[in-house]
């Protein structure tokens, strides 16, 4: 609670330091802030979310003993489908980048929840100071800090950093690198020095590394501010095309090697995974549909519904205000350019692919407190204006972070996202660390949950599997020396007869929720 309360606290302090002009305190209060509440949040559930969060904590273990063979099961005893990205050998299914960091992460604090979550804290920290540094970089630094603030305190955000929303910590690292790409492309137009194209470059292959296509949305912003370059700027065109391929030629250098690599080591699971993202495109993959609206219609579940007005009326004063040309260019199109793609063009919809674009929405939020702000420094008496603003923000900052409903989704039983309670969640994880005992040791565990087995074998070190197998597969592998485990039942799904009967075979009495 300590570090709730902190984040709080830091978040007023940067509101004080900046009305103080004290440019370096606000940045390090804002981080604290950001990075405090999610290290709070990331703690409280003390278990592996489904889908995702389970499979990549499992598959970044054991990158973590062998970091260039992404697998989800080291010794698949039983036969397995490559295809079946939920029950592989070698796991391509992600790009590896997000799962380097987690897997880094295990190395340092261990194999647990915390330090499956923890680089995802980090990044959301280190962005909110990129979208303060936006602010700064536009001239308009109440923008940046209100933007940042609402990054701090993003309900959606938070929730994809604890790995509680199915697109959780690729998204959280796709969001960065991205954000950190664009940033770099600002930085670049605004002071043409060198090092920011080799900053677009490695952040954008680190994106593509992370997630495929999006990484190249910096490309695609930089390729729309030089279309839309006005004719008296047409002799800079040359060196900027020239600048932006050595860009991304970097970005190539970043990303290709692991493309290669793959195919060359595993032909078969990096072809078919690389031809189910692509079908992403055309076809409705594993029942995520929806329509050409999709995602506006969930906007409210990304942000506050405060957040719509008060992007209507930024919009406005972002429209109005007086930064440059391709500064407005560039954000305009980061936030319009994957909300069309993902909405037009691709067919499978899932909330975490068009939540990119969050970072210049909020900036996009912050002009509405900066066309206050610069309403109130005209005045001559400031105070009761300045403490208005600071009211509003900290109420648009509260109401984005949906506060009620993370308490009621973390200590009440239910999740909007996966549906799961909590209590059967942390009395299954208990028993799946028991596994970890040296009673089990050399043991393969059999009639696991449904789809908690990567979890299982997370927390356990073994070779765990959500079914049994048939007795003449037994048999045959225990001639060949394997020993056997399994839970006695879960829900219907009881043990056979000649599994009870085998003495050999150990019965886990512990029952699962």
């Amino acid at each position: 609670m300590l570090l709730l309360i902190s984040s709080f606290i830091f978040a007023a302090l940067s509101i004080f330091a900046f009305f103080k002009q004290k440019q370096l305190l606000v940045y390090l209060m804002v981080f604290a802030a950001a990075f405090s509440i999610r290290l709070y949040f990331i703690q409280q559930d003390r278990y592996l979310h489904d889908w995702d969060e389970r499979y990549h904590a499992l598959v970044a273990k054991n990158m973590a003993e062998d970091p260039f063979t992404p697998m989800l099961r080291t010794q698949p005893v039983m036969p397995y489908n490559y295809q079946n990205w939920w029950d592989n050998h070698i796991w391509l299914h992600k790009q590896p980048v997000f799962l380097w960091q987690m897997a880094l992460s295990i190395k340092i604090f261990g194999a647990n929840e915390f330090a499956v979550r923890f680089p995802s804290a980090l990044m959301g920290a280190l962005l909110a100071l990129i979208i303060l540094r936006i602010g700064y970089i536009l001239k308009k630094p109440m923008a940046g800090l209100s933007a940042a603030l609402l990054f701090c305190f993003s309900f959606f955000s938070i929730e994809q950093t604890t790995g509680a929303i199915g697109m959780d910590h690729n998204d959280v690292a796709m969001l960065f690198y991205v954000s950190a790409s664009i940033w770099a492309l600002m930085e670049y137009t605004l002071s043409g020095k060198k090092r920011f194209l080799i900053l677009i470059g490695l952040f954008s292959g680190m994106a593509i590394l992370v997630k495929w296509l999006t990484g190249l949305l910096v490309y695609a912003c930089w390729g729309a501010y030089l279309f839309f370059t006005s004719s008296n700027a047409i002799a800079s065109k040359p060196k900027q095309i020239t600048h932006a391929l050595l860009a991304l030629g970097l970005t190539c250098i970043v990303f290709l090697p692991w493309q290669i690599y793959i195919h060359q080591q595993f032909p078969e699971e990096a072809s078919y995974e690389r031809a189910f993202t692509r079908n992403h495109i055309n076809e409705t993959i594993e029942g995520f549909d929806g329509s050409y609206t999709y995602y506006l219609h969930y906007f409210p579940l990304q942000y506050a519904y405060s957040l719509i007005l008060l992007f209507v009326v930024g919009l406005y004063f972002f429209y109005k205000s007086n930064i440059s040309a391709i500064h407005k260019i560039i954000i305009f199109c980061a936030v319009l350019i994957p909300y069309l793609f993902f909405s037009l063009l691709v067919t499978t919809k899932v909330l975490g692919y068009v939540f990119v674009i969050a970072p210049f929405i909020l900036i996009i939020c912050g002009f509405a407190f900066q066309g206050l702000y610069e309403y109130i420094i005209t005045r001559k008496n400031r105070k009761p204006g300045i403490i208005i603003l600071v009211i509003l923000l900290a109420g648009c900052c509260f109401i984005n972070l949906k506060y009620w409903h993370l308490q009621k989704l973390r200590f009440k039983g239910k999740s909007n996202y996966n549906w799961e309670n909590r209590e059967d969640k942390m009395h299954n994880t208990a028993i799946y660390k028991i596994l970890q005992s040296d009673t089990y040791n050399g043991y393969i565990i059999l009639n696991c949950k449904a789809m908690e087995d990567p979890e299982a074998m997370f927390y356990s070190g073994r070779n765990v599997y959500a079914w049994y197998p048939n007795e003449k597969t037994i048999d045959s592998l225990q001639v060949l020396g394997y020993k056997f485990a399994a839970f006695e039942s879960f829900e219907q799904q009881k043990l056979p007869t000649y599994i009870i009967e085998d003495t050999s075979i150990l019965i886990i009495h512990q029952q699962l929720k």
